[in-house]
This record gives structure tokens, C-alpha cells and sequence, in this order.
């Protein structure tokens, strides 16, 4: 067994006046080392090194690397500034690193380059929380220069290396310069990711290196859109980091499993037979015990089809115990008279023993062992690494299962009969059931390979996948009515405001390396090509004729600079007018939907509302960065993200009202109300028309979004499936099956019809739900 070694650094104190002081370098190292030194969760051997030179870290990455094993795991991170010499050559910079002397007081990426290469370990990952070009918003601290690379100069055998952004973006702090010790954004969420175990994506039990990256990817893009973290990958198989010590029997599978209808618990089988073939050994253990005990259930149905897929999981758990010895024979005098058997006591089918792991309490307890989600509240903290354990931790039993009564086995199996018909009719999905919304949807249709984001043609027979995870940025379109592949469009990204079809679904939008964007007509293929003349990347937005497409500049240093939006012809790729205003990144840009208003936001702070015609501000509204347009196009909902929401009117260009405690949200599809969200899971309902809350409730779980045909919204509850609701009654009316925790960039089509989502992992998952509301 190799061992597991931690080498993190960070600099955040520097001797050259001109290296701006950072406050999260420090704060990040001690929360990672945390967490990676926590043996319950990771168990490396971690050392920590803090503002020093760079002879010290040098001689200490030699050290880290050498004398390794092939089966060890090493982890090198770094956090604070990175730096690039006029040749190209990008440092890393320590506390005594100058400017203009990178070479001999900065870290080579070349060195450790080296040292990496001259390692043995077949596991070697590098991560690199500092930032390399391009933009991020304003009140951001950045960590580094603008112009390098990370990526590109480490591309060796048998590593892994990760970067809080990519080559056209900065990585930040977070809003605090000063005071009390901030987080960076990336590091944040590795590090909540692996002291929670939300980044155990498949609930498998293991928090791999991939889903750990996933799960910050999305959470730092959720987060901030702008920031990108890459990841380039030369290990072969899957590399381990930690395991979900919060690991729970999901949810859905406790309920069906306690259920009273013996269809139900059936059912569940085939989901924890899945779990058991993903799991780790917790997960496989607690598995093998779930079905050993529906393999007594007081159902035959159940007992017989749990009791078979036993035999195929773990033979031997099905085999009796082996007799104990045999005990001396007491003598006449004594023996007493035997009892007679209880009929409770009498078996009811054949007896499942699970082979427990050592010092695990026994397995013929009648309380469960295995965690459920409730439970991982009340489990007990670890002792402390320097403290023997009384005994193995177990967490409490929130929620024993009682054997059920026998009286009720009768009407049990009658309900479960029913309850099967029922819920064939109900799953079934042909054309004689249009206009029904079942109760549960399904497994998807996949996509495999396909990318991590997702846009609908707005005639709904086109799907956009975007592959953004690496530096070969493709983007794929794909015929949903066969599922096929028609065009995959290498070298292109999305554009910093998500914008991919036009609204009159005849481009496809898109940007490439050189900051050019580009409108291929979705009948034809051919391309218009716009060279914006930016310097990184831009926010797009075309007009609903398709006739005109705004451009601008996205970045978003500290200091101000002008930053015109263009209008560009679609046809001829031509400027045909520009408007002066804005004076940073502009992150938001939308057309009314009579194309008559061009709105714009920036992170000046400022939100601008633009007469097409005249290309002329008709409104600058302050303390706001974006916003939405009604669907009738009259009124527009100012958003600051902190703040509360202003619903503007666009033709007075007057504030109306104001939407206390509602920092976002979305319009209905008449535009009569405004649904906002406030806290993690409240939704309050506002009257557009006279400013008042008409209802506040809670779904349960976090709105993931809006269908653009209907009132139906979806809801990712805290067990992590989805729930489409109804707006009008408030109610669920279904939940989408077969979910998966990657699927964190959720897209309806355009008629409703279709669920769509897309994962880290190139996954995208298709649900069918025409009939739903």
C-alpha cells in the first residue's frame, strides 16, 4: 500500500512592493491541509509551507518528490501569484520573489516540472490556485499575471494537474481586501467538497480526483460564471482523493425500502443493486445488509426476488452460520424443561447472514447499520487522530425499521398488487398517454461524450452540447428526434454570457481563440465570422430577427476602462453602430423581445437600457449588474445579486417597485408574476402589476429552472432528485428518476417536452416529460 503525500504552499506576503498582499493563500492552505490530513477523510501525510523563499520551497519540492514509489499518491498545491518573464516562462512567485528578477527569486514551473517527471509515483497531482489571464469581476482580488498559461507547462506522464481558471481568465479571492481571512473561490469548494462528501458525484463511497474537480468546476462557474477551472489529465485509471465519510442510503431508496407497499420495496431493489456495483466496500456492506433484510420481508414477492439477487451479489450471505461448538451436556438434575417456540420466533424463509467487517458490531441486530441521510446529523465527531477510539464509530438510529405486523400482510400484498398496475399504467409512455404526467419519469436517454453544457434550438429539434473541460473546446450539435451527431465545430467555446442560438434559431453563436465571433447558420453551415478586435473574451446577444448581434468586451480587471458595445450586421459581419457608456466587463446583455431595447450589464455597476434604433442610453440604472426582460417586454427586473429586485417600467424607465428579500428569480410565462428566490429554497410570488407578495413557500430544495412553455418549474431536492412542480397549484407533479449529482446545468426545450442535463462528465441525460404542466 503506497502512502499518500501532501505538499501544499502558499505565499501571500511578498518583499516586492509591486505583488499585491493576499488574504486567502494562507486560510486556503490551513482549510486544505485540514481536510487532507483528517485520516477518516483523506489521510495524507501533509506538510504545509507558508510565506518563504524561494530556495526553501525549492529544496522542499525536490525532497517531496524524491525517493517516491510508483504506488504513491502525491498531491502538490500551490496558492498565491503566478507570474510569466518576457520569454514566456511562467513562475511562481514566493515572499522573496522580485519582478524583475523572476529567475533567480521566483519558482520555475520548469523546475518543478522536472522534479514531477523525475518522479516514480504513477499518481502525481498538481493543483494551482492562482490565476492566468483574461477577466474576473470587479471587487475580485486576482492572484497573478494576466498573461501565462499554467497548463501548458506541465504535460507529463502519470499526473494530474488542476487550475482554479483557465488560459483567458482570472481566479479570485472573493470580495474582502482587507480584514479577516477570506477563501478563495477553487479552494473553497475542493475543500467543501471533500469535508461534506457532496463530491462523491456518483454516491458511490470514493471522492476520485475527477469528481472532485467536477464538483468545484461547477460550484466555482455557478458561482462565478467568468472563472473556469481546467483540468489536464495523463493518469491512467482513477485516482482516489477521499472518501464521502457522510455517505447515506439515498432518500428515495429509504422510502421505498420502509414503504408499505410491497411493490415499492421491490422496487428498490434494482436500486441498490446498481449501488453495490458502484460502491466501495462501506457502500457494498451496507447494500448486502439492506436486501438481507428484505429477504425476510413478509412479502413473498419481495423476500424471493431479494433472497435471488443476494445469491448473485454475495452467495455466501445466503449460507447459514456455521455451527458453534457443541457445549457440554447439562446434567438431568438440572436441565430445565424446553420452551415452546413462540410463533413470532418461527423463520419465514431462508436466513441471510452478512460476513461483517472486523469490529463491527454483529449483523443479527435488528437495527440497521447502514447510515441513512438523516442520521449522518447525528453522527458522533471523530476522535482525534492522537486518541484511541473507544470503538468503531456508529452513527445513531434515527430511524429503526419494525418488523411489520402480520395481520397487515393480507391487505399489504393486495395494495402492492395494485399498486404494480398502477404504476405500469402510469410509466407508460406511448402515445395514448399524451397529456398524462406520470409519476415518475424514467431513466434518461444519454448522451455519452457529449459535454458539460447544454442549449436547446428554439425550435426544439436541435441540441447544443458544449465541451469545455479541456483545452480542445468543441462544440457538438446533435438531431434529438434520432439522437445522432450532425456537425461537431472544433476550436469553439461559448460566449461569456451563455448566449448559443440565436432567438430566431438561424445561428449558432459562438467564440473562438482569437476572440472572434462566430454566427453559423444552423440550415446551411455557413459562417459569419465578426473580429471583434478584443482582447479576451466577450458577452453576445443577437436580436429576435436575427438581424443584429451586440457585442462587448467581458473582462473585468480592477481598474475601469471604456468599454463600448458594438452592433454588428449578422449578414455582413459588419459595426453598424457603437454605444459609449459602460467602463468595465459587460456580463449581461439581452434584447427586449420586439428587439427595440438592447440591455446591458457591467460590472461597473450599472445597468444600461439602449434604444436600437437610435443606438442612442434611454436608461442608466446604478447599483445593478443585470437583469430580465418580461415576456411582453414591458417591464424589466433589475438584479444586483445582493440586493433586492427593481421592476422597471421600459417605456417611463421608472422604477415601480421594489421586491424586498428577493435577490433573483424569473418571470412567469404571462409576465403577471415574478417568482423570486429568497434563502436557499424559498420562493415568494410578486403581482408585477401592483408590487405586492402574493404567496411565499417552500419546495423543499433549490429552483433549478423555469420551463419556457409552461409554469412548471424544477426543484433539486435536498436528496438530490428532481421534482418538476406546478406554479398555478404549487404542488410536485412529478420526479424525474435516474438524476445524477452531476447533471448541475439543468435546460428545458422550448415546447417543454424535454429535461435536459449536462455534467462534468460529458454526460448529458434526456428525460421525456410531454404531458407534464
Amino acid at each position: 500500500m503506497g502512502r499518500r503525500l501532501a505538499l501544499l504552499i502558499a505565499t501571500y506576503s511578498y518583499q516586492d512592493a509591486g505583488l499585491r498582499r493576499l488574504t486567502a493563500p494562507a486560510h486556503d492552505a490551513e482549510a486544505f491541509a485540514a481536510v487532507l490530513r483528517d485520516p477518516d477523510i483523506a489521510g495524507f501525510e501533509v506538510t504545509v509551507l507558508i510565506n518563504q523563499p524561494h530556495h526553501v520551497v525549492g529544496e522542499a519540492i525536490g525532497d517531496f518528490y524524491r525517493d517516491r514509489r510508483r504506488d504513491d499518491l502525491t498531491l502538490l498545491y500551490f496558492t498565491g501569484h503566478g507570474l510569466k518573464d518576457d520569454g514566456g516562462r511562467l513562475y511562481l512567485a514566493m515572499t522573496n520573489t522580485r519582478r524583475d528578477s523572476l529567475l533567480f527569486t521566483a519558482l520555475s514551473a520548469e523546475h518543478i516540472d522536472q522534479a514531477m517527471e523525475s518522479c516514480v509515483s504513477r499518481q502525481k497531482v498538481l493543483i494551482l490556485d492562482c490565476c492566468y489571464s483574461g477577466a474576473f469581476p470587479a471587487g475580485r482580488i486576482s492572484k497573478g499575471d494576466p498573461e501565462v498559461h499554467a497548463l501548458e507547462r506541465f504535460q507529463g506522464r502519470g499526473r494530474t494537474v488542476l487550475t482554479a481558471s483557465d488560459a483567458t481568465q482570472y481566479s479570485f479571492e472573493g470580495d474582502q481586501t482587507h480584514g479577516h481571512a477570506s477563501q478563495s473561490v477553487f479552494t473553497r469548494h475542493l475543500v467543501a467538497g471533500l469535508r461534506d462528501g457532496s463530491a462523491d458525484l456518483d454516491g458511490d463511497g470514493d471522492i476520485t480526483l475527477d469528481e472532485l474537480y467536477g464538483y468545484a468546476h461547477d460550484r466555482v462557474v455557478d458561482e462565478m460564471p467568468q472563472q473556469r477551472p481546467k483540468k489536464l489529465d495523463s493518469v491512467e485509471g482513477r485516482i482516489i482523493i477521499a472518501r464521502n465519510i457522510n455517505w447515506t442510503i439515498p432518500a428515495h431508496l429509504r422510502n421505498s425500502i420502509g414503504s408499505p407497499i410491497a411493490a415499492e420495496r421491490l422496487a428498490a431493489l434494482d436500486g441498490l443493486t446498481h449501488l453495490h456495483r458502484i460502491g466501495n466496500d462501506v457502500v457494498r456492506g451496507c447494500v448486502i445488509e439492506e436486501i438481507r433484510q428484505l429477504a425476510e420481508d413478509d412479502s413473498r414477492l419481495v423476500s424471493t426476488a431479494a433472497a435471488a439477487h443476494l445469491r448473485s451479489l454475495s452467495p455466501q450471505a445466503l449460507e447459514p452460520p456455521p455451527e458453534p461448538p457443541p457445549e457440554p451436556l447439562p446434567t438431568p438434575a438440572s436441565a430445565p424443561a424446553a420452551p415452546s417456540a413462540a410463533p413470532e420466533a418461527v423463520a419465514q424463509g431462508p436466513a441471510a447472514f452478512l460476513p461483517e467487517p472486523p469490529a463491527a458490531p454483529s449483523s443479527a441486530s435488528s437495527d440497521r447499520t447502514c447510515p441513512m441521510p438523516d442520521e449522518a446529523l447525528a453522527a458522533p465527531p471523530s476522535p482525534h487522530p492522537g486518541t484511541a477510539a473507544p470503538g468503531p464509530a456508529r452513527r445513531s438510529r434515527l430511524f429503526p425499521r419494525t418488523r411489520r405486523a402480520k395481520a397487515l400482510t393480507v391487505g399489504v400484498t393486495a395494495l402492492a398488487l395494485a399498486a404494480a398496475v398502477v404504476g405500469a399504467l402510469l410509466t407508460s409512455r406511448g402515445t395514448g398517454n399524451e397529456g398524462h404526467c406520470p409519476r415518475t419519469i424514467p431513466s434518461p436517454y444519454v448522451l455519452r461524450d457529449a459535454g458539460s453544457y447544454v442549449a436547446f434550438s428554439p425550435d426544439g429539434t436541435t441540441l447544443a452540447t458544449f465541451t469545455v473541460s479541456s483545452d480542445d473546446t468543441s462544440v457538438r450539435l446533435w438531431d434529438l428526434p434520432t439522437h445522432k451527431t450532425t456537425a461537431t465545430i472544433q476550436r469553439r467555446t461559448l460566449l461569456n454570457n451563455g448566449e448559443a442560438f440565436s432567438p430566431d434559431g438561424r445561428f449558432l453563436v459562438t467564440q473562438d481563440q482569437y476572440v472572434a465571433v462566430q454566427l453559423r447558420n444552423t440550415s446551411t453551415g455557413e459562417t459569419t465570422t465578426i473580429n471583434t478586435g478584443q482582447k479576451d473574451v466577450v458577452s453576445a446577444a443577437v436580436s429576435p430577427d436575427g438581424k443584429t448581434v451586440a457585442i462587448a468586451r467581458a473582462s473585468h480587471p480592477d481598474e475601469a476602462y471604456p468599454n463600448p458595445v458594438g452592433l454588428w450586421d449578422t449578414e455582413s459581419g459588419k459595426r453598424t453602430a457603437t454605444l459609449p457608456g459602460h467602463t468595465n466587463g459587460v456580463g449581461y446583455m439581452a434584447f427586449s423581445p420586439d428587439g427595440e431595447t438592447l440591455a446591458t450589464g457591467s460590472n461597473d455597476k450599472s445597468v444600461r437600457l439602449w434604444d436600437v434604433r437610435t443606438a442612442k442610453s434611454t436608461a442608466t440604472i446604478t447599483d445593478a449588474y443585470g437583469g430580465m426582460f418580461s415576456p411582453d417586454g414591458k417591464t424589466f427586473a433589475v438584479m444586483k445579486g445582493d440586493g433586492p429586485v427593481r421592476l422597471w417600467d421600459v417605456r417611463t424607465r421608472k422604477a415601480t417597485t421594489t421586491l424586498a428579500n428577493t435577490p433573483y428569480g424569473w418571470f412567469s410565462r404571462d409576465g403577471k408574476t415574478f417568482v423570486g428566490v429568497s434563502g436557499a429554497s424559498t420562493l415568494r410570488l410578486w403581482d408585477v402589476n401592483s408590487g405586492k407578495s402574493v404567496a411565499v413557500f417552500d419546495p423543499g430544495g433549490q429552483l433549478m429552472g423555469f420551463s419556457p412553455s409552461s409554469d412548471a418549474f424544477a426543484i433539486e431536492t435536498k436528496d438530490k432528485t428532481v421534482q418538476l412542480w406546478d406554479l398555478a397549484t404549487r404542488k410536485p407533479v412529478t420526479t424525474i428518476t435516474g438524476v445524477s449529482p452531476k447533471d448541475r446545468r439543468p435546460a428545458f426545450s422550448p415546447d417543454g417536452k424535454i429535461f435536459a442535463g449536462a455534467g462534468a462528465d460529458g454526460t448529458v441525460r434526456l428525460w421525456d416529460i410531454a404531458g407534464c404542466p
